[in-house]
């Protein structure tokens, strides 16, 4: 799931003199964002290793419009993957009514002990705020990777307790073709002033491909998942650790993931 915060900065004087005459234009957008982050994962029943990289590149146009671009490269064993990811979301409305709208386009192949096959995944979604602390979205995700096809919807709520802390709950279940995955997800936020944490998980049925793990030859399976995350923020950027643990049927996967995010540009008065 992805969150767009926008800031919307409103400058005045008084008095009958025209603003702009002493007011310089600001700029509200915030700045771009460039993220490098690197995981390694093993399964704990046959020693398999596995690893990968991504780098992704996020630019507000304004406020309310972004667009991010990106690369990922992921193994396991003799199989691997490589995708290019095209982003973007738009916003209008005031923070109690909220309506975004937001797509996504993975698109690469990959290769599973000399078998190429094609990697394609497109999501289109909205989201939309009641309250300045309830929001829904709604989801549909189109995955065509290898031998696997179809459509998962999905449903999420979230709800701002606080400032500093969000939780959100999640419910999908695929349509047509041969995911045979349907899926539920809890996950809480909490935004410190020393560090963020994020902690959830998830139960359900679902093919490997859908938790990331092309090239297992496997129908879906039950599974259940749980992460938890410590991040810090800095003048300058972001880093996070994040750790996950993966239990499908009788195979259980651990993942540690870091990330580095560089905040690319400083916005403010334009001279």
């Amino acid at each position: 799931m992805r969150k767009i915060l926008a800031f919307i900065c409103v400058l005045s004087l008084a008095g009958m003199v025209p603003t702009h005459l002493f007011a310089a234009e600001v700029d509200a957008r915030p700045p771009d964002r460039l993220t490098l982050s690197g995981n390694g994962s093993e399964f704990d029943d046959t020693g398999d290793r596995g690893g990968g990289g991504s780098l992704n590149w996020l630019h507000y146009f304004t406020p309310d419009a972004l667009i991010g671009i990106g690369a990922e490269h992921q193994f396991i064993e003799d199989s691997s993957w490589t995708f290019g990811s095209l982003r973007g979301a738009y916003s209008r409305g005031q923070p109690s009514s909220r309506f975004t709208v937001f797509g996504e386009a993975h698109y690469g192949d990959g290769d599973d002990i000399g078998r190429e096959f094609d990697y394609s995944v497109a999501v289109l979604g909205i989201s939309q705020g009641f309250t300045t602390r309830f929001s829904v979205q709604l989801e549909t995700r189109q995955i065509d990777i290898d031998r696997t096809h179809g459509n998962l919807p999905k449903l999420g709520l979230t709800y701002v307790w606080t400032p500093r802390l969000l939780t959100n709950v999640s419910y999908a279940d695929s349509v047509g073709g041969n995911l045979g995955t349907e899926l539920t997800s809890v996950r809480v936020d909490y935004y410190g002033r020393l560090a963020n944490l994020l902690i959830g998980g998830a139960f359900g049925k679902a093919d490997p491909i859908v938790l990331n793990s092309p090239g297992l030859s496997l129908p879906a399976q039950d599974f259940t998942e749980g992460f938890i995350g410590l991040g810090k923020t800095f003048s300058r950027g972001e880093v996070q650790l994040l750790g996950d643990y993966l239990k499908l049927d009788e195979s259980e996967k651990v993942t540690l993931t870091l990330s580095f995010t560089v905040y690319v540009g400083s916005r403010g008065r334009n001279q």
